[in-house]
């Protein structure tokens, strides 16, 4: 009864993988292999590479954690008026009087004549 029946899926793909299969690899394999390591080991912009990839996938998420915290934070403690992009930011509100403030002129110093200075 089954002599009509199509092979499963499964086993046709594993007998592809199984006719694909190389047995052995080819000459000098394993050196090219150990001769690539040691390169890249010898290297030093590989292993900084390396550890920044390392620290920076431990790190990233607890980052952005802390920047959402924060974010949520500032938007919480905003002042009346504030646009929601300043409270985000923590920006103080500024007003115009304290934008000009750095630009006015300091009252002139008189000076003395005579003091010997």
């Amino acid at each position: 009864m089954d002599e009509h029946r199509p092979a499963e899926p499964e086993s046709r793909v594993a007998a592809i993988l199984r006719a694909e299969r190389a047995s052995t690899f080819e000459p000098g394999f394993a050196w090219r292999v150990m001769h690539r390591l040691r390169a890249q080991a010898a290297d030093p912009r590989a292993a900084l590479a390396a550890a920044v990839q390392r620290h920076f996938v431990r790190l990233a998420p607890l980052a952005a954690l802390a920047i959402v915290v924060l974010a949520a934070l500032n938007l919480h403690a905003a002042e009346q008026g504030q646009t929601v992009l300043e409270a985000v930011l923590g920006l103080p509100k500024v007003t115009v009087e304290q934008a000009y403030a750095p630009f006015q002129l300091a009252p002139a110093r008189t000076r003395r004549t005579g003091d010997g200075g």
